[in-house]
């Protein structure tokens, strides 16, 4: 019988690992950021639709964009070691 799981089965799973992981956390940063703030400034960020609305306000929507590349990085690696 030949090996089950061989150097290319690895790589696909550390791939998918990447991808799932890296990617899907990043999609998130912009949720992540409006409840970080609701918690810092309860009265300020009242619920997550007025919060994005309050935010884009201030800081545009390039603000939404802050943290997510440490996030990707973060992430990937940790998919690449579970997957």
């Amino acid at each position: 019988m030949g090996e089950v799981h061989n150097a290319s089965y690895y790589a696909k799973c550390m791939v998918g690992g990447i991808l799932s992981c890296g990617l899907t956390h990043a999609a998130v940063t912009p949720i992540d950021i409006i409840k970080c703030r609701s918690q810092a400034e309860p009265k300020k960020y009242t619920g997550l639709v007025q919060g994005f609305s309050v935010y884009k306000g201030e800081y545009g929507v390039k603000g939404l964009r802050i943290g997510w590349m440490p996030t990707l990085i973060g992430y990937s690696f940790q998919g690449f070691g579970k997957f």
